[in-house]
């Protein structure tokens, strides 16, 4: 009997421990096979959720690759649920839906773009074509806010991609993405350049020539130097924005309105000055009749009574024929212009000393001079000023010409 139960026993734990190992083994393999790595955890974990990243140039290896610069095209990658959600995004009906750009969340307006489908449309790539189309505003403002927004020429930028307003997503980059419109140092060449163009110019048109000069008296006239000034700066300023970014810049109303008030300034202060000197030769002229008219009474007292004419009357005959010959040599020989007595003060006097009505306009002309340069440094654009300040100007300019009309010539 005890043989018996002892040979059952046995029998049984035999058959029950092959059976869970069997069931045991299993679960050790599966676990022993899995991954225990982060970065691949990552990695798998990505391409179940999908990524949305720029692909860097050549090989997309080094920082240089996500430096980009203006005409240039950026590439953006979509994956996974990110592919499809921007996809189901894009099918929508009932609006258009186009790609939008985001730099530092700026929306960059009007920039062309392309869509390619890649494995049957499991993955999107999206082309931008970087460019600042001047003639549209919302382009120029778009570029302007970013400019001003930047203090360096390379300008490291948080790039997001909308679908018109809607799904706005960061996207990723191995390397931080940067953008320039040109290398720093080609921009400040180009900057000393000009504004050496400026000087000289400048000082070549006021010393060398006689552009700049009253006609009539030599002075320099305050309105063609202010007209030279803000004709010359606009002229390079549009030069140098070309040559840097390739594209025809466009020239706003605010700087044609400035360059109005100057010309009209600088025409303004010649018609004064002609008014000014045909009224004066116009009472030479007078003055001239009205003594031919008195000489002549004296001859015909003369010749009718002779005794009676005294020596008084004799000598203020005298007088008023030299009178006479000195007024029509005037006339026919305008007096030669005086020598000048310096820009700054030509300028600024008004023939009774320095006057303030002078001295405002070349203050404001300077002012709004440096911040129109500061400006196209910094934007790469030419300003539109503020219609106070131009306004302002206007003022300044009316008050001097009013002032003028009075003034010695």
């Amino acid at each position: 009997m005890r043989c018996l139960i002892v040979t059952m026993v046995m029998f049984t734990l035999f058959a029950y421990f092959p059976q869970t190992a069997a069931q045991e083994a299993p679960s050790e393999i599966s676990s022993a096979s899995q991954p225990h790595d982060p970065a691949v955890t990552n990695e798998i974990q990505d391409i179940q959720k999908g990524r949305l990243f720029i692909v860097g140039k050549n090989e997309g290896k080094n920082k240089e690759d996500f430096l980009f610069k203006m005409g240039e095209r950026v590439h953006i990658k979509a994956t996974g649920q990110v592919a499809r959600k921007l996809k189901s995004e894009l099918e929508q009906t009932g609006a258009t839906r186009t790609p939008i750009l985001l730099f530092d969340g700026i929306r960059m307006a009007n920039l062309p773009s392309a869509i390619s489908q890649l494995d049957d449309g499991n993955t999107l790539r999206f082309s931008f074509y970087l460019d600042r189309n001047s003639a549209l505003k919302d382009s120029r403002e778009a570029w302007d806010m970013l400019f001003k927004s930047k203090n360096e020429y390379v300008m490291p930028i948080e790039v997001t991609l909308a679908v018109s307003n809607e799904l706005p997503l960061v996207v990723q980059s191995a390397h931080p993405f940067c953008f320039y419109v040109a290398p720093t140092s080609e921009i400040l060449s180009i900057i000393a350049g000009a504004l050496l163009i400026l000087f000289v110019s400048y000082y070549l048109i006021a010393n060398k020539t006689n552009m700049l000069r009253d006609q009539d008296t030599g002075y320099y006239s305050l309105g063609k130097s202010q007209m030279a000034f803000w004709g010359l700066l606009v002229v390079l300023a549009f030069v140098g924005v070309w040559i840097l970014t390739g594209t025809m810049e466009y020239i706003p109303q605010q700087a044609l309105i400035l360059l109005g008030i100057s010309g009209a300034t600088g025409l303004s202060a010649i018609l004064i000055g002609n008014s000014k000197k045909s009224g004066t030769q116009d009472g030479t002229v007078k003055e001239i009749t009205a003594l031919r008219q008195e000489e002549q009474n004296l001859k015909e007292q003369k010749e009718k009574n002779p005794a009676a004419i005294a020596q008084d009357n004799e000598s203020q005959l005298t007088a008023i024929s030299q009178k006479i010959a000195e007024l029509s040599l005037q006339q026919g020989n305008p007096p030669q212009p005086v020598q000048s007595r310096g820009f700054w003060r030509d300028i600024c006097d008004d023939g009774n000393g320095i006057s303030f009505h002078r001295l405002q306009v070349v203050i404001w002309t300077l002012v709004l001079g440096t911040v129109f340069i500061g400006y196209v440094a910094d934007g790469m654009s030419i300003p539109e000023f503020p219609e106070t300040l131009l306004i302002l100007m206007g003022i300044s300019n009316l008050t001097y010409l009013g002032f003028k009309i009075p003034e010695k010539l």
